[in-house]
């Protein structure tokens, strides 16, 4: 179970660290709206959800034989996190790419920086329920995966963190 520890945890704290580095962003552009699109890195959101989803993958394959048991643990958690993370996807698309005048700073702004900040609560909710459903439930692991998680985990990590860290880097 160790080896399930580390390909679950890794990737999940590198997508936790980057997606609060991004709340932090969306707060601190509601500061300077003069920089526009510059005060935010939206291009690192499609690398970040790689994390995600393969946290989702090795859980989903791990535990296929406790699913439902699992899906009634983490279900309003990862609901209500998956209309914060849509929210914020249409607050970003208006405020970027919709709204003639990048610059100005309205209700849309704030509910782009909020739906940041309660994505997060909720994904970090969801995987402390879903650690506590491990711990204390102790479901059978289909482990015969793991040979092939570890080095695609590498991969993904090695895929992910370079682009992130330039981008975090030139754009923030």
């Amino acid at each position: 179970m160790t080896i399930f520890y580390i390909v679950v945890l890794v990737p999940l704290l590198l997508y936790l660290a980057a997606f609060i580095y991004e709340t932090f962003l969306s707060f601190k552009r509601l500061r300077n709206p003069k920089k526009g699109r510059a005060g935010y890195v939206g291009g690192a959101w499609e690398l970040l959800i790689l994390l995600l989803l393969f946290c989702a993958l090795v859980m989903l394959v791990t535990f296929t034989q406790d699913l439902i048991r699992l899906a009634d643990t983490l279900f309003w958690t990862t609901f209500i996190a998956a209309i914060a993370l849509g929210l914020r996807a249409v607050a970003y698309l208006y405020i970027f790419y919709g709204r003639a005048n990048q610059y100005k700073i309205n209700w849309m702004d704030w509910t782009f920086a909020f739906m940041h900040l309660i994505a997060a609560v909720f994904l970090v909710i969801t995987a402390v329920n879903a650690m506590l459903f491990i711990w204390q439930n102790n479901p059978v692991a289909n482990t015969q995966f793991f040979p092939i998680f570890i080095p695609g985990l590498a991969l993904l990590i090695a895929v992910c963190i370079i682009p992130m860290v330039v981008l975090y880097k030139t754009k923030a």
